[in-house]
């Protein structure tokens, strides 16, 4: 797949409002109210995102302690590495998933819930134990849709079998660059979900507009359905783990929806925005080739972060988009790391935390990426 570069530069002539990344097919800034961020080289007008605030949604509100677990009936969950306790989110709304892919939903049998608890470890570089299904227009429209049409819906990545292990599922919410669909960054998030994590993606081209914004609206619904006795997702949902991650405009977005309360780690991708407001741990993805949204605006949201451990992480062999994929063969390293990163903070997986964490972590030292962290020696 290929992404039409003309077409950012026309987009980049058509910039206003807030700041959003280049990505895939083009970029475009939108949204208000959102303090300045980083500029971008590359004929990209980078100039928003969001600065501090957000109110917190519903489904628990996490902090806590590193390596922490919490017990039954708490909503906590830790900053780092470890699993606290679900919590559900009101009853559901949204329209019937309608699945593709993957085996047909169906409504649950009212047996017993899910367990909060660590997953077994697991390579981040291959396919996890779950097959995966494909659900496509479920949820609520929101946001705004290709050439400021009607909000569109959303796209879900699961594990077909969200029974399988026992353990109660974490939450991801996705962010799409500009121009861009999830059917875009299919193979990184069927892989997630592969691993076990539910993936909410709004189908939204335009990622950062909108109030709420799709992706938080994502999170919303996803913990409605796990309330909800006529979902797939009933009482199989871990609320108290829930993370976010995009790419380019998906990734300023990512930022933004850090300030909720329910999002315990974000991993912007190629474009960051500063969030003093962050409820847990953040990687900071840069492409050291990357000249549509080069790293120096992820540094300046790096070194504004100080309330949570951050990691700015730039492959030095990534441009914009090379980094993906695409399901052509294995899974590349920054999608490995993405995967990893997601398994420490939101499964517990502490035979990968070393990768981040230490004096002297696994990434730390490879030479193929250039790290810079705060607050993550331990």
């Amino acid at each position: 797949m290929q992404f039409k570069r003309p077409a950012l530069f026309l987009l980049a002539n058509l910039v206003t409002g807030a700041a959003l990344g280049g990505c895939s097919g083009g970029v475009s800034a939108t949204g208000t109210g959102g303090a300045p961020g980083s500029g971008a080289t590359g004929g990209v007008v980078g100039s928003g995102g969001s600065g501090s605030g957000g109110a917190p949604g519903s489904g628990g509100a996490p902090s806590g302690a590193t390596g922490g677990r919490s017990g039954s009936g708490g909503a906590a969950a830790p900053a780092t590495g470890g699993r606290g306790n679900s919590a559900s989110g009101g009853r559901g709304t949204g329209g019937a998933p309608t699945s593709t892919g993957g085996s047909a939903p169906t409504p649950t049998d009212g047996g017993a819930s899910c367990t909060v608890g660590a997953f077994p470890a697991a390579d981040p570089a291959t396919k996890g134990p779950f097959a995966v299904v494909t659900e496509n227009n479920v949820g609520p429209a929101a946001g705004v849709g290709a050439d400021g049409g009607a909000p569109p819906m959303f796209t879900m990545f699961r594990p077909s079998d969200l029974r399988q292990s026992g353990l109660c599922h974490p939450v991801i919410t996705w962010g799409n660059g500009t121009g861009s669909t999830p059917s875009t960054y299919k193979s990184l998030l069927s892989h997630l979900a592969s691993h076990g994590f539910v993936v909410i993606a709004s189908n939204s081209p335009n990622v950062g507009q909108g109030s709420p914004s799709p992706m938080l609206t994502g999170v919303t619904w996803v913990l409605e359905q796990n309330a909800d006795p006529a979902s797939p997702l009933y009482q199989r949902i871990d609320a108290s783990h829930i993370g976010a991650t995009g790419h380019s405009q998906g990734a300023f977005a990512t930022s933004s929806a850090g300030a909720d309360a329910r999002i315990v780690t974000t991993a912007p991708l190629c474009g960051a925005s500063t969030q003093r407001n962050l409820h847990g741990p953040a990687l900071m993805f840069c492409g050291g080739m990357d000249t549509i949204v080069p790293c120096s605006g992820a540094m300046t949201a790096f070194t504004n972060t100080t309330n949570q451990p951050v990691m700015m992480a730039s492959y030095l062999a990534a441009d914009h988009a090379n980094w993906l994929s695409f399901g052509n063969g294995a899974v590349k390293p920054v999608e490995v790391v993405v995967t990893a990163w997601m398994r420490v903070h939101l499964m517990g997986d502490t035979a990968l935390r070393g990768r981040f964490y230490g004096a002297s972590c696994t990434l730390c030292e490879d030479t193929a990426w250039q790290v810079m962290r705060k607050m993550m020696d331990q």
